[in-house]
Parts: C-alpha cells; sequence; structure tokens
C-alpha cells in the first residue's frame, strides 16, 4: 500500500508540471489595417500620375479637390464612377449610372449634379411622374409634365438642357444660379412651393453620392 501510494503521489506531481508546461499561449492580436476611401484612392493616383508626367520645375496637381457649396461650379469635370452615382438609386433609376456618366461628359456637366437633380425630383426613382410617365427631372412642357418613352430619353434630353446655353453652358453654372431658372421659387406650376426645397435637397443629394468634397480634373 506504501509503494502504491508513493506512485500515485508522483505521477499527480508529474501531471501537474506537464500541464504547466502546455498551457496556451495567447496570440497576439493582428493589427487591422484601415480600408482606403475611394477618395484617398484618387489622391493617391493624383500624386503618381503629378509625378510622372509633371516636370520638376512646374508642380501642377493633375486633381484638384473643391468643397461642395450653393455656388460649385456643374461645369466641374468630377472624377467619379458609374457605381457611385447609382449606389442609392430605386425605382426606376436602378442600374442607370452608367447613362448619367455618358451624357453628363457629352454635355460636359458633373455627373454628380445630374444625377442628384434627377434623385431629387424622381424621390430616387419611386415617384408617381417617374414611373408613369418616365420623368425623373419634373420636366414640364406645353403646359404639363412631359412624358418620354423611357427613362433613359428623359436622362438624355435633361442632361442637354443643363448643360445648354440657358444653364451650364452659358453663365449660370453653379447649382443656386440654375435653381433659380430650372426650378423658381414662385412659379406659377408650383402652386405647393416646393420649389423652396430644390437648392437644399440637389446639394444634399450631391453630398450623399460623394461627401463634401469632390475631386475634380484640374
Amino acid at each position: 500500500m506504501k509503494r502504491y501510494f508513493l506512485t500515485t503521489f508522483w505521477l499527480s506531481i508529474f501531471a501537474l508540471f506537464a500541464k504547466a508546461a502546455t498551457f496556451d499561449v495567447p496570440e497576439k492580436p493582428k493589427p487591422t489595417i484601415p480600408k482606403l476611401t475611394l477618395t484617398e484612392v484618387f489622391k493617391d493616383v493624383g500624386r503618381r500620375i503629378g509625378a510622372i508626367v509633371t516636370p520638376k520645375a512646374k508642380k501642377v496637381s493633375p486633381v484638384e479637390v473643391v468643397e461642395l457649396s450653393r455656388n460649385y461650379s456643374v461645369r466641374n469635370y468630377s472624377i467619379v464612377t458609374a457605381a457611385h452615382l447609382e449606389q442609392d438609386f430605386q425605382g426606376v433609376l436602378m442600374g442607370k449610372g452608367e447613362i448619367f456618366l455618358e451624357e453628363a461628359r457629352r454635355n460636359e456637366i458633373c455627373p454628380i449634379f445630374l444625377a442628384a437633380v434627377a434623385m431629387h425630383e424622381s424621390a430616387k426613382g419611386t415617384s408617381k411622374l417617374a414611373r408613369q410617365n418616365n420623368n425623373v427631372f419634373g420636366i414640364f412642357k406645353g403646359g404639363k409634365y412631359h412624358r418620354f418613352d423611357s427613362v433613359d430619353e428623359c436622362i438624355k434630353f435633361s442632361a442637354k438642357l443643363l448643360g445648354g446655353k440657358l444653364y451650364a453652358g452659358g453663365r449660370n453654372d453653379t447649382v443656386a444660379e440654375i435653381q433659380k431658372i430650372y426650378c423658381p421659387v414662385g412659379a406659377a406650376n408650383d402652386p405647393n412651393g416646393l420649389n423652396k426645397h430644390w437648392l437644399d435637397g440637389v446639394l444634399k443629394y450631391m453630398r450623399q453620392i460623394f461627401g463634401e468634397e469632390i475631386y475634380v480634373k484640374g
């Protein structure tokens, strides 16, 4: 009995030491790498392009940062993708980012502005006028809201209109100046006084699409 007790005792001591020697060492947490935002990517692209194509004696950045405000010129060539434009599109506007980008470039106006106007006028593509008349810009012709054969036709028409001489193609190239003509406060076809919300509404959607600062080609 005595020998058996000693053997059991030493086996227990050995087991305790073995357990202590093999305890798990907690791994150090891996450092998290913050994701780059799209604007940071554009900044980096701008710096790289500038380093390649710009002579050292003349430092000119190919990308400029413009703060969004009521005096933002919609003639700016903003750097944006179709995916950015359509990220909050709903209803009949869903999947239309590419045509907004194409028509804005064709008519030399800011795609972010063009998309924001449509979002405001059509409740992001869900309004009755947008659904029944394919009219996502609130186009009023001949004393009534115009009916387009397709949403694409409406986008093409409106991009050409807003890029024309009456608006961005002439002297009225800021968001505030365009509002005074495109959607004037007190207009006869606005009995409920909704036009007073146009400027703030469009700026809100422009910020929603891209943010407070817009990257444009210098």
